[in-house]
């Protein structure tokens, strides 16, 4: 692309140093829990996973395969990293001091030349395949080739591959450009970007469409006031420790000369505008607005040019919040101060953390029925999936597609997270807990499948199969604690029963299908809101996400 040995070579010495500096900082800072979890996909490849579309996974792969370690399983997203600085510094550049356009980058706390500069995180991947769009979308513009086409709609489908939010940033450049809508190379673009995520539909269709139901049900939390307040105050200081209302303020006024420019202010604002609208309905991650930071920057560097008198004062505001930054950034790395700052609770010594369980455990194989975090820490720690069981009300995750907690059947495993039978506190002061189960029994495998209510004459049946997927006979009931519980709700209204006290059977058969029909109590309404679970030992062994059922 034209113009890039000029940029690199204007501020080639920045860019060494920086690169130099995210490398130090990705030895020394502990692993991000995040990091370990997005670890755990790279363990199997797929098309989709969970939370996230597959890019992260491969990103992960690549890493783990340079080393096995914090700074192997980064060394992708800090290349990635300083290629998105690059292209920042091309797309806002202009004649004058380029140390003041570095500076003015770099005091963006979220943007690629900090958290998604270093880390393992879906983020670097996005903000990689945007500035990329940026600067192939600006050639379509201009020329829209067969050529142009077919690597715009490449870049467009890594950009869903790498983050759903790069759904917003389609529909914003469409909306500041509606006259594509009537191009038919742009509806050849949407076509062969269409072709090119099938895997991931189809991904998506075998397992149930388990992102879409997450992001759009399961995630939402509901209304709260302080998610308002929260997003607002969080927004404005990652556009600027010092300078964020200053910043906004600038974008808010810029004016674009033509279409590009129009679509950057667009995606600048847009995501700001989207998520205020959805934080009446869910509480917002500070992060996910982070790839539309990069627009936020070119535009409003350029708008600086236009207001002398801002220009002369935000430097005042700039360069303290790089030296903040700065102070924040060596604070992170390192292995102390994590009972002080919680920030630093999320970044684990990795080998401390498992040498830590395997001296509680006493040699006993670990089960984590607690939140993911800490199993993909550990995991991460042994450079193996270790298996989990999560408790039936935590949230779900991968480790619930890819469950397997079988593989301890029989054996005598510490639960972490799991009663109180053994206390203790780790050394950034969390407290923990766990116990061990003598004979561990797996139910993993256990299904609930054709669901379906009806009424007969005054009463209300929720009628549905139990399924065993498995070449294993299971048992109703194990032992005292260690038996299959049916855990539903019905319009938010929760009930409980033990399989055993369903059935005259006392177990299922391998890969045999049992029927079930439940009375319940009737509802005055013809259709339901129902979620349904199998636990034992209040750990999960399925669950399906809430779905709307019509009475028959």
């Amino acid at each position: 692309m034209s113009g890039f040995p000029q940029i690199i070579s204007k501020y080639k010495w920045f860019l060494i140093a920086w690169f130099l500096i995210n490398i130090i900082q990705a030895s020394f800072t502990n692993l991000h829990y995040d990091e370990a979890y997005y670890w755990l996909y790279s363990k199997i490849l797929n098309w989709g996973y969970f939370d996230h579309p597959p890019v992260i996974a491969l990103i992960s792969k690549i890493g783990d395969t340079i080393s096995h370690s914090t700074l192997g399983l980064r060394s992708v997203p800090i290349l990635m990293g300083i290629i998105v600085l690059i292209g920042i510094l091309k797309l806002a550049d202009n004649k004058s001091n380029g140390l003041n356009l570095f500076l003015y980058v770099i005091s963006f706390p979220l943007v690629t030349s900090h958290i998604a500069g270093f880390l393992a995180l879906p983020d670097a991947g996005l903000c990689f395949f945007f500035i990329l769009f940026l600067f192939i979308y600006k050639k379509y513009l201009k020329e829209d080739s067969i050529n142009n086409i077919l690597i715009l709609s490449f870049v467009i489908a890594a950009m869903i591959y790498s983050k759903y939010h790069a759904l917003l940033i389609i529909a914003f450049t469409i909306l500041a450009n509606i006259n594509l809508l009537l191009k038919r190379s742009f509806w050849l673009v949407a076509f062969c970007s269409l072709c090119l995520l099938i895997p991931h539909f189809i991904w998506q269709f075998q397992n149930d469409f388990p992102s879409v139901l997450y992001h759009l049900d399961t995630r939402s939390s509901g209304y709260s006031f302080t998610n308002f307040t929260e997003y607002i105050s969080s927004q404005i200081l990652l556009a600027g420790p010092l300078s964020g209302l200053v910043i906004i303020f600038l974008a808010i006024t810029f004016k674009p000369k033509n279409i590009f420019d129009k679509t950057l202010k667009y995606i600048a604002l847009g995501f700001y505008l989207f998520f205020l609208i959805y934080c009446f309905r869910s509480k917002i991650e500070a992060h996910w607005t982070s790839v539309s930071t990069i627009a936020l920057i070119i535009i409003s560097y350029k708008q600086l040019a236009n207001t002398i008198r801002i220009k002369k004062v935000l430097p005042y505001l700039l360069y303290p919040a790089v030296i903040l930054i700065i102070g924040a950034r060596f604070v992170l790395a390192g292995d102390y101060l994590e009972d002080k700052i919680a920030l630093k609770s999320n970044f684990k010594n990795m080998e401390k953390w498992a040498n830590e369980l395997d001296s509680i455990s006493q040699g006993s194989p670990i089960l984590f029925t607690n939140r993911y975090q800490d199993l993909s820490v550990y995991s991460f720690a042994k450079n193996k999936w270790i298996p989990g069981a999560p408790h039936y009300w935590s949230r779900f995750s991968q480790i619930d597609l890819n469950k397997i907690d079988s593989i301890y059947e029989g054996k005598k495993v510490f639960a972490l997270s799991y009663g109180e039978d053994v206390k203790w506190k780790s050394k950034n002061k969390l407290k923990n807990s766990g116990s061990f189960i003598e004979n561990y029994y797996s139910y993993t495998g256990i299904v609930i499948d054709d669901i379906n209510l009806r009424k007969e004459d005054t009463l209300l049946f929720l009628s549905f199969k139990l399924v065993n997927n498995t070449n294993k006979k299971r048992l109703f009931l194990k032992d005292s604690r260690q038996k299959l519980r049916l855990d539903y709700s019905i319009n938010g209204t929760k009930y409980r029963v033990h399989l055993n006290k369903l059935s005259e059977k006392k177990h299922i058969l391998p890969f045999e299908r049992i029927a079930f029909n439940l009375p319940i109590n009737k509802i005055n309404s013809d259709k339901i809101k129902l979620d349904m679970a199998l636990s034992s030992n209040s750990l999960r062994v399925f669950n399906m996400i809430r779905k709307d059922y019509k009475v028959e």
